[in-house]
């Protein structure tokens, strides 16, 4: 290893943690990432939400994300947007150029979220959608939709999914008419079951391709059916995506776009990968498979006892001490492993804080419930500057994400832009001590 030293470190390779680390860097800082994995964007949507749902007894859909955004700090004044809400717009910016020098293309609809079909056959709303799904998006209009599935891959049920389409969109005010086929391509013949990331792989080749569009040509033809929109599975490829659907669009001669996921290996793949590429770009230090195990502070510096490289039963992995006047944890929540339950009670991780328990009579029974779960809002304290109150770390420690208390991204769809806004607000500022 060249370099223990930096000006900043940050732990989590989340999108709070990019958005950390870019911000870091754009102030020209040396910086260092140190992550395990993707964290929750490895799983995500492949999609930016910003803010879609205020929860409360009867939940409020947001169609202005700006103006949700006041509203819900004034519903939850613990809201990590009390501090950063003026800073989603940049770090989403910064956050959608990293990815987008990884070839990972994403839009925005002039402040407002939409609408769009996911593979549970309902919709989901989001503010930034990739170029894959664009076409994917619910209109006024009347048009007529291809619901596609393929032979042997359970994740998506076509038939099921165009049903329950025809049916939900009624209560959003769409018009849409869907109809459904599965597909079963030559170059799958005989696979009984095939996973997203297998389609993927088949469908990152020219052949694969090809082998689609001739189908569903087929389709068309046989049963003289125009259709203006085609929806497909989220598996267009692992990298070829963009190509994919341009093909498809110009030799279908319609609308084409990926439905939404709730969580998918391929589609994190594709986000994850291109803003560390972004990253790397931008002059980052990135250490993947790696896990800080310790902090501590002294003197105006951190310490971050990490281990790095590879870690299995027969490889220990590097142990390395890196330092440097700021660290931003963005390790994630409970999904992430940034907080944990240890027996009957609630633990910071890293920063080894107590957050008392989690009682029975605390929780809502109801899973969905339109107000969220109180126990999905615990997290760290921070000052105004997105600083933790631990003392100990004496101001040099910033946290941001699902680290942090005041919200429940899941039943807000505010995860990814709570990320980047409190991601780049914790990295600007960590910046600024070195």
């Amino acid at each position: 290893m060249k370099n223990n030293k930096y000006d900043v470190l940050v732990t989590g390779g989340g999108i709070a943690g990019c958005a950390a680390a870019k911000a870091a860097a754009d102030a020209g800082k040396s910086v260092a990432m140190i992550f395990p994995n993707g964290g929750a964007s490895e799983i995500s949507s492949g999609a930016i939400d910003i803010l879609g749902v205020i929860p409360g007894e009867k939940a409020e859909i947001v169609e202005d994300y700006e103006k949700g955004i006041e509203k819900i700090v004034a519903a939850y004044p613990d809201h990590p947007y009390k501090y950063s809400g003026k800073d989603v717009s940049k770090g989403v910016s910064e956050l959608i150029g990293l990815a987008a020098a990884g070839g990972y293309g994403l839009q925005g609809f002039d402040g407002k979220n939409v609408w769009v079909p996911n593979i549970m056959g309902t919709f989901s709303v989001a503010a930034y959608l990739p170029d894959t799904m664009t076409d994917s998006v619910c209109t006024s209009e009347k048009d007529v939709v291809l619901v596609v599935g393929f032979e042997g891959n359970v994740n998506f049920n076509a038939e099921a999914a165009a049903q329950s389409y025809n049916k939900y969109q009624k209560q959003l005010g769409f018009r849409e008419t869907y109809y459904s086929i599965v597909v079963g391509l030559d170059g799958m013949e005989g696979r009984h079951k095939l996973s997203d990331s297998e389609l993927a792989d088949y469908l990152d080749t020219p052949e694969g391709v090809q082998d689609l569009i001739d189908k569903l040509s087929e389709f068309c033809a046989n049963n003289r059916q125009k259709f203006d929109k085609i929806l497909l599975p989220p598996v267009l490829g692992f990298v070829n995506y963009s190509d994919a659907v341009k093909k498809l669009k110009s030799d279908l001669g319609c609308a084409v776009g990926e439905v939404m996921t709730m969580g998918n290996a391929v589609v994190g793949y594709r986000m994850t990968r291109a803003i560390w590429q972004g990253l790397k770009e931008s002059g980052v230090d990135l250490f993947p498979g790696g896990k800080v195990t310790v902090i501590s502070a002294a003197d105006g510096q951190v310490s971050a006892e990490c281990v790095l490289g590879l870690t299995d039963q027969l490889h220990p992995g590097a142990k390395v001490t890196l330092q440097a006047p700021a660290l931003v944890l963005a390790t994630g929540g409970f999904l992430g492993g940034g907080i944990e339950a240890r027996r009957t009670k609630i633990w910071l991780n890293l920063l080894e804080e107590d957050l008392g328990t989690v009682a029975a009579e605390t929780l809502d029974r109801n899973p969905v419930s339109t107000t969220g779960q109180d126990a999905l809002r615990m997290g760290a304290s921070v000052n105004s500057d997105l600083s933790v109150k631990n003392e100990k770390f004496g101001g040099c420690v910033y946290a941001c994400g699902d680290f942090l208390a005041g919200h429940n991204s899941a039943s807000e769809r505010s995860g990814a832009g709570v990320a980047a806004a409190t991601g780049w607000l914790a990295g600007t500022n960590a910046a600024s001590r070195a």
